[in-house]
């Protein structure tokens, strides 16, 4: 008879994870018993010691939630999670990103402001994680004639996204990270909320309505021309160039815009801030 086959290291470890990512009891044939206690109690500790961990990450990556649910709820509530979505990712960063999702499901979904909060938080790391991109400003739109203005078209800085949140959860992520005492939950009005990198910095603030539909316009292609004749409609037809003018000027300073150029220009002609561009960092600012 031949002697068993001796497995490497790489199948005892491929085995071993298979026991703590999927519940596979494969590995307890080369986990030894000792004089107190079986294997099955030893792989035990491990995957104890490894959902933890998971739980762990989670309230680094959501500490506004975790801060909000209370320590016991918020384990509790990570420890479903993790048994729902094994990791897959060698990237500890990345194993959060379904959070938003299991919270808009039925366990929660009579608690809005928990899944809001979540993807306020996550679209933060998102724009912290954004690729670096130029930085428009507005010496650089100064190489254009004024007559030329109308024809303008803009790109957004690729860490700029939307969230439109139908609870208070943007108050009381403010509250919270200032250290102050979360509001009383609420389910309001919808609203709009930019997420961006500025100066290196995630940050959020919220848009009235008509800045929020020239925003969606002005990332969709239309012209400086086309948002004035869209704020006409909206609003006092006599200030609409003057009022998306301001507009254009806040997302300068925001650093919202990474490019501007005519619409009939080609692509490789695209004007860029002139030496400055947006970096990550892990501190998340408000507006």
């Amino acid at each position: 008879m031949l002697p068993p086959e001796v497995p490497t290291l790489a199948d005892v470890q491929a085995r071993f994870q298979a026991a703590l990512v999927d519940g596979d009891d494969a590995v307890l044939a080369f986990i030894p018993p000792n004089s107190r206690t079986s294997s099955r109690v030893l792989l035990g500790v491990y995957r104890t010691a490894y959902v933890a961990r998971l739980v762990e990450v989670l309230g680094n990556a959501y500490p506004v939630l975790a801060a909000y649910m209370g320590e016991d709820a918020f384990a509790s509530a990570a420890r479903r999670y993790v048994a729902l979505f094994p990791s897959r990712t060698a990237n500890a960063r990345w194993y959060g990103v379904r959070v938003p999702e299991f919270l808009a499901g039925e366990n929660f979904s009579a608690r809005a402001e928990l899944c809001e909060i979540a993807l306020l938080e996550r679209q933060l790391d998102a724009a912290f994680d954004a690729v670096d991109a130029p930085v428009l400003d507005l010496a650089a739109l100064a190489a254009y004639p004024p007559e030329a203005w109308g024809d303008l078209v803009f790109r957004p800085h690729p860490s700029v996204a939307l969230l439109s949140l139908a609870s208070n959860a943007f108050e009381i992520w403010r509250a919270l990270k200032d250290g102050g005492e979360a509001p009383l939950a609420r389910i309001a009005e919808p609203r709009t909320f930019l997420v961006w990198r500025r100066a290196g910095v995630p940050a959020v603030r919220g848009l009235g309505a008509e800045e929020r539909m020239l925003w969606a316009e002005a990332v969709g292609g239309t012209s400086f021309s086309g948002l004035a004749e869209m704020a006409a409609t909206f609003d006092d037809p006599a200030g609409a160039a003057m009022r998306v003018a301001g507009y254009l000027n806040v997302w300068l300073a925001d650093g919202l815009l990474s490019e501007a150029m005519t619409a009939w220009m080609n692509t490789d002609r695209l004007v860029r801030s002139s030496g400055h561009s947006s970096q990550g960092s892990s501190h998340a600012s408000q507006s």
